[in-house]
């Protein structure tokens, strides 16, 4: 939510300051207009356009090892902590929305209820395709939905000029109130964003143009016009929601009646557009990447034990069982580390040689051994902090070293390195925090050796009932 309300901001801000920068001094109010609004909607929308990107998934190679602990830049694992705390944030923030949202609808009722008991307690007229509200307070023309409001002796006397009221019924014929109502009732949802009030004084003025251009088209006389303005914006007693004459866009509006349009460069200005929306659409939509399902040859590689077609006799699986009992603890359990090397390659030969539906009976089982660790070159970085002896027990090559040992080496020196964070019943707690396991680069080439060309290719493992319990003594 927090990401939405950002991007919302950010792209109204990027619309309503093209608008400022390259289209409100133009001639072309329609267009800006339809810029205005279109822009303040898409503000909201964009943000919530999400782009589905469909990449392949990459197979996971045999020296591909899943890790299964959280290791920092410093190879320090994190510890995910489950205590819970209560953030009072999260209860104030929706309090103090809560609060200054119901204040900005209040302010829009009380408004919205003003301009209408008026209409309700005064005198209407009809007046073309609207009515005119003959009011009793000293108050300028100005125009809300079907009404226009005016002062009842002043019109009848016949003070307010037919330009006045020409101009107020633009507001009305164009529909005004509407791009009004629109924003008011986004600011009291989105309040927070500081763009809506700009949107809102940009989309006023151009109602004024919009109503200045219609009366000019029907009365040309410009500097009459313009001597009448200047007269009636001295007077100001409207509401909030009600197009009017307001001083301070008096100046604004005389300006703009008295400049020329440049088709091209108007046109120019509006083609520019383009580029700021598609820009808007690729920084603040959403990019979603998903993998697509791996082929048939993208599969990752699964644990494969040999197996025979027809497996063993019963004689083998006699004599298999056979060993496997002579290890049982009191619970029936194999203890594996009492079977001896020579009977581990006896039961190592049987299984390998079951069927697939032999070897899922037997408790006593044989899998793939892991692949070698891959080559992880530690940072000098890490060398230095390693030497702190009250944070950190080094061994070298499964060797226990002094960590002033690390001095005679430089981090191009290690092939491997592993950390674990100790466990407070760890025996060493209190003395280290960290164990950090390294091979050397010949420390490493052997025990690469060992794993890819030696006989240690199968892991013998217990299983009770389902699951394995341990894995033990390589083979």
């Amino acid at each position: 939510m927090i990401t939405y309300i950002i991007k919302l901001v950010l792209c109204s801000a990027v619309f309503i300051f093209t608008y400022k920068l390259l289209l409100e001094k133009e001639k072309m109010h329609g267009f800006n207009r339809g810029y205005l609004l279109l822009s303040l909607l898409l503000s909201f929308v964009i943000p919530l356009i999400t782009f589905h990107y469909t990449t392949p998934t990459l197979p996971i190679s045999g020296d591909e090892i899943l890790p299964t602990n959280l290791i920092n830049n410093n190879n320090i694992i994190q510890e995910v902590s489950t205590i819970e705390k209560t953030d009072y944030t999260l209860l104030v923030l929706p309090i103090l929305y809560g609060l200054i949202s119901t204040f900005f609808l209040v302010r829009f009722i009380i408004n919205l209820y003003k301009i209408l008991a008026k209409t309700r307690n005064s005198k209407k007229i009809p007046f073309i395709n609207s009515q005119i509200v003959l009011s009793d307070e000293a108050l300028s023309p100005h125009s809300f939905l079907n009404y226009l409001f005016v002062n009842n002796q002043e019109y009848l006397s016949g003070g307010i000029e037919k330009e006045i009221l020409l101009h107020e019924y633009a507001h009305i014929q164009q529909r005004h109130s509407y791009d009004i109502l629109l924003v008011e009732i986004l600011q009291i949802v989105c309040w927070f964003n500081p763009t809506l009030f700009m949107y809102k004084k940009a989309i006023q003025l151009n109602h004024e143009f919009l109503a200045d251009e219609a009366v000019i088209n029907t009365y040309p006389n410009v500097a009459s016009y313009q001597y009448l303005l200047i007269e009636k914006a001295s007077k100001s007693n409207t509401y909030n929601l009600s197009s009017s004459f307001n001083y301070l866009i008096t100046k604004q509006r005389l300006i703009m009646m008295t400049k020329s349009k440049s088709p091209q460069k108007a046109l120019f200005k509006q083609l520019t557009i383009i580029p700021v929306l598609s820009i808007a659409v690729f920084a603040f939509s959403t990019i979603s990447l998903a993998q697509e399902k791996p082929s048939s040859t993208q599969k990752a590689k699964e644990i494969v034990v040999p197996s025979t077609q027809d497996g063993v006799s019963q004689a083998l699986l006699d004599e298999y069982e056979q060993i496997v009992n002579s290890k049982k603890n009191k619970k029936g359990i194999p203890l594996i580390f009492k079977i001896t090397d020579a009977e581990r390659k006896r039961l190592e030969t049987i299984y390998l040689s079951m069927s697939k539906a032999q070897q899922a009976k037997q408790r006593v089982t044989f899998v793939p051994n892991l692949p070698p660790f891959p080559k992880t070159v530690p940072t000098q970085e890490q060398i230095e902090a390693w030497k702190n002896d009250k944070i950190y027990g080094v061994w070298i090559d499964d060797k226990r070293v002094n960590n002033a040992v690390l001095n005679q080496y430089k981090n191009t020196d290690f092939a491997h390195e592993f950390v674990s964070k100790l466990e407070k019943n760890a025996i060493n707690y209190g003395k280290h925090y960290y164990q950090i396991n390294l091979m050397t680069n010949e420390g490493y080439e052997k025990y690469y050796k060992e794993e890819t060309t030696g006989e240690n290719r199968y892991y013998m493992s217990v299983f009770v009932g389902i699951k394995p319990r341990k894995m033990i003594k390589k083979s």
